[in-house]
């Protein structure tokens, strides 16, 4: 249950309380191995008092996710694709760059290897989906594209923290802004080839 700030204080400081404490615990634990009484015993709350608020660990974390994934998307609203992908790019590496040590490791981690994938597909597929170019790709085109876009962005930043982050951010958004660019620029170079060879008379 995400805070509006018009709850009762009380309800405002369990919810917080609540959403520290499971960040506590994925921090420092697998996710499969957090419980309702784990969260519930560090938080010094009842059971009761969790599911007033929250169904489920399940429906914790997907709000966390959401959190992570709604404030992304608002950053990149401005920016249309494929023609604004070097400020999109950028924009992706500075978010995750200021979320933290928890953000890296849904991430990156194999551990969370499954819940990161969720994460990322989610970005990804909000990225594009509105893009007047990309609707006029067909399904199977748009599938290939944003497994594309997906593989090697989520590569990439893994790769990048796994390695300890020893390339300067800075240049990290260069290198990642080419790969995609030239990738996606490619992919579009190569459409309309086909498109034109087959507009030709027999």
């Amino acid at each position: 249950m995400l805070i509006q700030g018009t709850e009762d204080l009380r309800v405002q400081k369990t919810i917080g309380n609540i959403n520290r404490t499971f960040c506590e615990l994925l921090l420092e634990r697998d996710y499969d191995q957090i419980s309702v009484t784990d969260i519930c015993a560090r938080a010094k709350i009842q059971r009761k008092t969790f599911y007033t608020y929250y169904s489920s660990v399940d429906a914790l974390l997907r709000e966390k996710l959401d959190v992570m994934s709604r404030g992304y998307i608002q950053r990149i609203k401005k920016y249309s694709v494929p023609e604004q992908i070097a400020e999109i790019n950028r924009e992706f590496y500075i978010y995750s760059a200021e979320q933290g040590e928890l953000y890296e490791k849904i991430i990156c981690s194999a551990a969370y290897r499954s819940i990161g994938n969720d994460l990322l597909n989610d970005l990804v597929r909000k990225t594009w989906q509105d893009s007047p170019w990309f609707k006029r790709l067909s399904l199977y085109e748009q599938n290939i594209l944003l497994t594309f876009v997906y593989s090697t962005g989520a590569g990439l930043y893994r790769q990048w923290v796994n390695d300890g982050k020893n390339i300067p951010l800075e240049n990290m958004i260069l290198l990642a802004e080419q790969l995609l660019e030239q990738g996606i620029h490619g992919f579009s170079k190569t459409l309309r080839k086909e498109y034109a060879s087959s507009q030709r008379p027999q």
